[in-house]
């Protein structure tokens, strides 16, 4: 038996090119290997919209799903997705396949298979993810695979929704297949699905969702011959490894011209799922010649029963997020990408703990990291791509999650789809996007309110943008989304709520601008707000603000952070959040105060941040700015803030004093360094 493989995890990166594929590449031009990137990635976007159109779950139909063509070898050539991190993290278990599974004779790899996993210790995230492989053969001969991932939200752990909370070791995340055979001569294997199907809350989707990757992958395979019978076997296998190569050095060609540098920062988690806690992730950011050198040094020691670690492979998996979407928006997105990285991730920490640590809300901490990587490659871009040079998209990762019947009798058991609403933060040009989507999912949705109210036991309130719920700055970043659900038409429904950012601001602002507000979650029991709706009251509340602070909903008010393990809720009962904003950029007084009062006139922003946040002086009636009075306020405050500041080293002094309370720090490792030993 195989067992845990801990070597093939060291083959993230591209595998040499096997002597067919040498061969092959020596004839292929320029040009056509123009025209065949551009077919591959056409095959890969139709059949990622196929992924999207035929799963169930929420993160199937609302975009959080990637669709990858590999080589035989495993590596990736190409991929269209809505999740950039399984560009890459896909690769590891389809090389665990061809190691493990092709030369076994019990096993095998045939035309009509088609291969599962959703183990976090190959796949890298958590238990919800899970991915689907099958082989292309054509005339007999092994061509390239291909891959189908979504993250289907629920796989039977302690808690629906994919993320458990309270998860105390690995053990309590459900369903973790390694690389398993699920199809033979184009046959699901209905004894597997039947096995699967017993062991989560929501078989049906589940199982919808298995199929949608398995149809997916064979209409990849026809797309694929469709092109080897045009351009020929040998062209195919060689143009595939060429892609990989060729974006490599495009990639190594594009460092060369960026200054060197090392850039760092901190970056801060508030809890460990179940309670309030600070964790440190420590990304140092080298940029040297035409490589890159990623170092986690004085990072937080793992948790060894909590699910907030995460595996180190999922760290890189979320590089890919910056890699593709700012520094190389303008390559494929391949394995090549990471023959320029390199990194150092200490072992026995959040970010590379014990192989039986639990990771199911491992992106928390993913997320995180990749803040951090986006501020430092944001600064190390400055000078070279400005458009690039944007400050962070929310990073909260907040959602509901919830299980149990719905409105039809069925058993449901998912998240919502508010993770993909937060705003796109502020550029060096222009604000940012109001609820923009998810920055690890930039082409996903947040869902229609009426298609989601027909099929879950829910009502919205109202769902909108977020007032004030951004990070200020001379362009602002974009709203994050306001909403409230209430459980509708059933006695009972179990919600929570998965993210962080109740303490520490989740998205922290760029050159001056400000982070985003921290975020409460608000449950409202036992109300009239059902009654008030039958009597169309007027003082229904329109929004969270207007919720708290008009009252006109009687009921038990109840506050927490977001991080909020599941409980029964009954019908009529109410919880509320955001999905929170993006990061400023720059100086404050440095806004036009013309797009101050567009906000105001927006809603974007209150009296109060405009006042006391961008210090501008107008008629509160009728929004008529005082251009020369708002320039002398600006400039007192300018001139005050002189006055305020105090040379670095006396800061640094009294704020080395500082430290938090113990129980903030029960599992942070040493104050302020986690790395060093403590005494």
């Amino acid at each position: 038996m195989p067992g845990r493989d801990f070597e093939i995890l060291k083959r993230l990166k591209p595998e040499p090119p096997t002597p067919l594929e040498e061969k092959c590449m020596e004839k292929i031009e320029s040009m056509d290997l123009a025209i065949f990137s551009h077919k591959m990635h056409m095959i890969s976007i139709e059949c990622k919209e196929n992924l999207v159109k035929t799963g169930g779950s929420t993160g199937c139909r609302w975009g959080d799903v990637g669709f990858s063509i590999y080589t035989t070898s495993g590596d990736l050539a190409m991929a269209a997705t809505g999740i950039w991190f399984h560009t890459v993290l896909g690769q590891i278990p389809l090389k665990y396949i061809i190691k493990h599974w092709a030369n076994d004779p019990s096993v095998g790899i045939k035309e009509g298979d088609a291969f599962f996993c959703n183990d976090p210790f190959y796949l890298g995230v958590h238990g919800a993810d899970m991915i689907v492989y099958t082989p292309v053969f054509y005339k007999g001969e092994l061509v390239c695979w291909v891959g189908a991932v979504i993250h289907t939200g629920e796989n039977g752990s302690c808690e629906p929704g994919g993320a458990p909370l309270s998860s105390r070791s690995r053990y309590d995340e459900g369903l973790l297949v390694p690389p398993i055979k699920i199809s033979e001569n184009n046959f699901i294997r209905e004894d597997i699905l039947n096995m699967f199907s017993h062991m989560v809350r929501d078989p049906r989707t589940l199982i919808l969702d298995i199929k949608a990757r398995i149809s997916t992958c064979r209409l990849g395979e026809r797309r694929i011959s469709d092109v080897i019978e045009k351009k020929g076997e040998p062209f195919f296998i060689g143009a595939l490894r060429k892609l990989i190569q060729t974006t490599a050095e495009a990639a190594r060609t594009k460092l060369r011209k960026i200054n060197d540098g090392v850039y760092r920062q901190p970056r801060w988690v508030d809890t460990i799922g179940t309670k309030d806690a600070l964790l440190k992730v420590m990304v140092t950011f080298e940029k040297r010649g035409d490589h890159l050198y990623l170092d986690l040094t004085d990072t937080s020691p793992e948790v060894p029963d909590r699910g907030i670690n995460t595996f180190w492979m999922g760290i890189v998996g979320l590089c890919s997020v910056y890699l593709c979407g700012y520094l190389f928006w303008d390559l494929p997105a391949n394995g090549g990408l990471l023959e320029i990285l390199d990194w150092n991730i200490p072992e026995r920490t959040i970010v590379n703990p014990n192989p039986e640590a639990p990771t199911g809300t491992s992106p928390f901490v993913q997320v995180s990291f990749e803040h951090g990587l986006s501020i430092a490659g944001a600064k190390m871009l400055f000078d070279f791509d400005k458009e690039r040079t944007v400050a962070c998209w929310f990073r909260g990762f907040n959602m509901p999650y919830f299980g149990g019947l719905n409105q039809w009798g069925e058993p449901i058991a998912d998240m919502g789809a508010e993770i993909n609403a937060g705003g796109l933060g502020g550029r060096s040009d222009m604000d940012g996007v109001d609820v923009a989507g998810a920055f690890f999912a930039t082409l996903s949705d947040c869902g229609e309110v009426e298609e989601i109210e027909i099929e879950r036991p829910f009502l919205y309130p109202y769902r909108k943008f977020f007032r004030n719920n951004l990070g200020h700055g001379k362009f602002r970043g974009g709203a994050g989304m306001d909403y409230a659900i209430m459980v509708k038409n059933v006695p009972w429904l179990f919600l929570g709520l998965m993210g962080f950012g109740s303490k520490i601001p989740s998205t922290q602002g760029l050159f001056g601008g400000y982070a985003i507000p921290t975020i409460p979650f608000i449950k409202v029991r036992n109300n009239n707000l059902l009654q008030m709706m039958k009597e169309s009251d007027s003082s229904i509340p329109y929004s969270t603000v207007s919720l708290l602070e008009e009252r006109s909903v009687k009921g038990e008010y109840q506050f927490s952070s977001i991080p909020s393990v599941i409980d029964m809720f009954g019908e009529g009962d109410i919880i509320a959040c955001s999905s929170g904003g993006g990061g400023g950029y720059g100086d404050v007084l440095e806004r036009d105060p013309e797009l101050v009062i567009k906000d105001l006139k927006n809603g974007i922003i209150s009296h109060l941040i405009a006042r006391n946040v961008y210090k501008i002086i107008y008629d509160p009636k009728t929004l008529i700015l005082d251009k020369g009075k708002t320039e002398e306020l600006r400039q007192r405050e300018r001139a005050e803030r002189k006055t305020r500041g105090v040379p670095y080293h006396e800061f640094e002094k009294e704020w080395l004093k500082k430290r938090p309370k113990d129980e903030v720090l029960q599992f942070f490792g040493p104050w302020p360094h986690p790395s060093k030993k403590e005494g």
